[in-house]
């Protein structure tokens, strides 16, 4: 659950992915702006990629090519220039070079993500990889970079202030002010990163691993529909795959100890051997580019434009919500181990391929909770219609149908319309094949602008298709990627490309996303979409005892989120040369949680953060105390109340990267951020 970021450094740009023209206005445009003292006119050009002209890996190939030919250009008469800088005349250039570079640099990144041909993919990677040398290029150019310092902004609006204020802090953290040996150095990392990245990546993508059964007998405790799905082969076995519609029922209902373990032994080496040496690569290059810029480490770099600031602060974050969950975790483990006890009168602990298994008896026990019961009211279809008029009724406002090309069969498209204004666009791509990104997602294409292009984004996802029904975390998910999506739409509409779209700072990103989970509790909001094959909606009572189970795990479920976040940074807070991969994973499991690592497995190898998001997996729990403090107001005020959601769309949502973020949550609040209402939750006082 996450969004995609850019492999490209576009300056400060936030991040970026690329795709479809979103109106006419999008397309290839070149002006003139206002003449400098001897200079010649400075191009003010977008680039709009239309996937229908992206057919095959030659055409993506030729227009990447075309691109960074005209980006090229761009850049040096950007570099070259003699006059005085201003902002509608340099800046407005620089911005649109960005912008042009984000959108090609989009449409390569998501593509080669989930792109059905395995030689587009290619062409897409290595697009890619060309263009981040551009971007890694801009970031270095001290003639632009002094001519970004020498725009007078004093009359300027807060938009334009800030966005000037944020690109000049990116030159200096790409290390703009070193010489030129250094950044030449610099140059040469960036460029082995992004390889680096791409192959991690592509190893975990790639790498789908399968468990044959002999006999169905061995889906015993399975669902009947589940049943029904995985038939025998014509060679008589039954395939149960790594992918999510596969694992999680699988881990979640089989009966079979040794069946769950072998299928999460599976799972838990994707991209192991390969990914263990390209991970240290990664590692070892982030810790040098940090040194040379000036940072001890890669984290203390991560982190400087960072709500938290440094890694010490979010060494004391973690420490304080380890704190705050210490009772609440041993509850839910010792409930564990006293419920599988019950079957093993002998466990002396509950392993880590059977606490879903067990949590689910609990649930169902305990709680009246029974998930098989739960999932016949989440087939895929209403619950996506429902996802879709909950976000329409809430934010008042319309999607529908958009007629575009896409990249694949299953791919559905739309546009978001808000007083008969095209707001947006997006894709779904909601559904697991070969060679496709295997997670959940939101993947930028087009970063909007004012007056210039629409916002255009895609959710890349893997759930069951039509009638076929979801778990109820999986609808979770879906309304997450959707906040990303929303986020993005509303946000796409400023003037400046690094305060346009989700470019506020990165460890808040997740937080409108976060927030927009709690109305699948919601009984008014799911109950118009959580039906049966009969037609029967969600039984009330059935959702009031889950509500009841929610926080049940809650303290245990934190606990291994702080360890992947204690993993990420101590991964890259120190020398990658005192780091021992298998040593230190399995420690942060056991130093924040109850479970021992499945032995023999090596998680680091597919966990995709640690590339995308490298040291800062905080951002997911501290985003979640400014998501729990944001909803206190519709807690207040009504889940439903449009007035409400028409503040917190047009102050934080619209308001992108123009402020720091703290600044439009206080607004939303009308007082300071508080982290009491998560504390509160999760220390079981709310």
């Amino acid at each position: 659950m996450r969004i995609i970021r850019p492999v490209v450094y576009l300056l400060p740009l936030t991040l970026l992915l690329a795709c479809k023209p979103a109106t006419e206005s999008t397309e290839t445009a070149t002006a003139t702006a206002e003449q400098a003292p001897a200079a010649s006119a400075l191009p003010v050009r977008y680039s709009a990629i239309d996937l229908a002209n992206l057919g095959d890996a030659e055409a993506m190939t030729t227009l990447c090519e075309q691109e960074n030919q005209s980006m090229r250009e761009h850049f040096a008469v950007l570099e070259g220039f003699t006059g005085v800088a201003t902002i509608n005349g340099y800046y407005k250039s620089l911005d649109s070079l960005n912008s042009s570079l984000g959108n090609m640099s989009f449409a390569a990144q998501s593509l080669a993500a989930v792109h059905p041909d395995p030689d587009f993919r290619t062409a897409a990677e290595a697009c890619a990889q060309l263009l981040s040398e551009i971007g890694t290029d801009l970031s270095l150019s001290r003639p632009i970079y002094d001519a970004v310092s020498s725009l007078d902004t004093a009359n300027e609006d807060q938009a334009t202030k800030h966005s000037v204020e944020k690109a000049i802090l990116g030159f200096r953290l790409a290390g703009v002010d070193k010489d030129e040996a250094t950044r030449a150095r610099i140059r040469e990392l960036n460029k082995e990163l992004v390889t680096l990245g791409q192959t991690f990546d592509r190893n975990i993508r790639d790498d789908v691993r399968t468990l044959e059964l002999d006999s169905v007998d061995q889906l015993a405790g399975l669902p009947e529909d589940y049943i029904a799905a995985h038939q025998p082969g014509e060679d008589g076995k039954i395939r149960v795959t790594t992918q999510y519609p596969d694992l999680f029922p699988f881990i979640t209902y089989s009966e079979s100890d040794e069946l769950r373990k072998e299928l999460l032994t599976l799972r838990g080496n994707r991209a192991y051997p390969a990914n263990k040496e390209v991970l240290e690569s990664l590692m070892a290059k982030r810790y040098e580019l940090a040194q040379l810029v000036g940072f001890n480490n890669y984290a203390e770099l991560i982190t400087a434009d960072k709500m938290v600031g440094s890694p010490k602060r979010v060494s004391d974050f973690l420490a304080e919500l380890k704190e705050y969950t210490a009772e609440a975790n041993d509850r839910d483990y010792n409930m564990l181990l006293e419920r599988l006890r019950q079957d093993s009168p002998d466990a002396e602990r509950v392993e880590a391929w059977q606490s879903t298994y067990v949590a689910e008896k609990v649930r169902s026990e305990k709680f009246q909770v029974d998930s098989k019961e739960i999932r016949q009211y989440f087939n895929y279809d209403n619950s996506r219609d429902g996802i879709l008029t909950m976000i329409q009724d809430l934010f008042q406002i319309q999607i529908r149908p958009w007629e575009t090309a896409t990249w694949h069969e299953d791919v559905e498209a739309y546009e978001l319309v808000q007083d008969d204004k095209v707001l947006g666009r997006f894709y779904l791509d909601m559904h697991p094949r070969d060679g496709k990104f295997g997670h959940a997602a939101m993947f930028p294409f087009v970063n909007g602008i004012e007056d210039v292009q629409l916002p255009v984004a895609g959710l890349i996802c893997n759930f069951p298709s039509g009638t076929d029904l979801m778990q109820h975390s999986q609808v979770i998910t879906f309304l997450h990627e959707f906040g990303h999506l929303i986020h993005w739409m509303f946000a796409g509409h400023q003037p400046w490309s690094n305060v346009s779209g989700i470019a506020t700072e990165w460890d808040f990103v997740e937080a409108p996303s976060q927030m927009l989970e709690e109305w699948v509790w919601d009984y008014d909001t799911v109950s118009r979409f959580a039906r049966n094959a009969d037609g029967e909606p969600i039984p009330e009572d059935l959702l009031n005892k889950m509500i009841a189970a929610r926080d049940f795990g809650l303290g245990a479920g934190t606990r291994r989120q702080l360890s992947l976040a204690a993993m990420s940074l101590n991964i890259y807070n120190q020398d990658p040369a005192s780091v021992d991969l298998d040593e230190m994973v399995p420690r942060m499991s056991r130093e924040y949680t109850h479970y021992e690592p499945i032995p023999g497995t090596h998680f680091y190898t597919n966990f995709g953060h640690l590339n995308g998001y490298s040291a800062i997996y905080y951002t997911y729990q501290w985003s979640k105390a400014i998501a729990t403090d944001m909803f206190t107001r519709f807690e207040e005020q009504g889940l439903r109340n449009v007035e409400v959601a028409g503040a917190y769309r047009d102050i934080v949502l619209a308001g992108g990267g123009t402020r720091p973020a703290a600044e439009l949550v206080t607004e939303f609040l009308g007082r300071d951020i508080s982290f009491k209402p998560y504390a509160d939750r999760l220390s079981g006082k709310k």
